[in-house]
């Protein structure tokens, strides 16, 4: 079996779109959601704001047109390390990728159920994992421009390269009620991920 996922390699944990994009507005509407702590500096952690873009059209150009009234957007801004996770209520999401700060995305091999998990209070099928207890997989370093659909129900995190404060953000499209496997062919039949 581990043998199966070391050949399938990235494409059980994620695929890179064949096509950058730019997003040059971007405004919010609100705070969605926020994982991580207050400290006397701010906020440490990543944060999800309701938003809307002026390239909104051409990035559900992605999805075919019959399941875009299923996708929603967000805006991930990010300013420290993020530990092994899950996230709740979504398998498939689409990260197009505004300011990376050579951040790396980690993915691990999916832990059996002896493994030991934790949740915070807002969390609800998500869950976070101590590292010492996953064996890591695949990563990618995204660049600005790059969009990549991810499986978010396996254990991922996000590990900057650059010491200081660290400034990633990008626009999410989830992809509800999909698997990550359903999100694969629906963006190869758009043509946006390669066979």
């Amino acid at each position: 079996m581990e043998r199966v996922q070391l050949q399938l390699g990235d494409k059980m944990f994620f695929r890179k779109l064949n096509e950058k994009f730019v997003i040059d507005h971007y405004n919010k509407d609100g705070k969605k959601i926020e994982y991580g702590i207050d400290t006397p500096i701010g906020f440490m952690g990543i944060q999800y704001s309701y938003m809307h873009t002026t390239s909104d059209e051409e990035l559900l150009q992605v999805v075919p047109k019959e399941y875009r009234s299923q996708c929603t957007f967000s805006l991930m801004e990010l300013n420290y390390q993020i530990p092994p996770h899950t996230d709740s209520d979504i398998e498939a999401i689409i990260n197009f990728y505004i300011k990376t700060d050579d951040c790396i995305t980690q993915f691990y091999y999916p832990p059996d159920d002896s493994v030991p998990r934790q949740q915070i209070g807002n969390q609800t099928d998500g869950t976070i994992f101590h590292e010492g207890y996953l064996q890591k997989s695949v990563r990618f370093m995204a660049q600005p421009g790059d969009a990549y659909l991810l499986d978010v129900s396996k254990p991922h995190s996000v590990v900057p390269t650059n010491s200081g404060m660290t400034d990633r953000k990008c626009v999410c499209l989830q992809i509800l009620h999909k698997s990550f496997d359903e999100a694969v062919k629906m963006l190869q039949s758009t043509g946006y991920i390669d066979d």
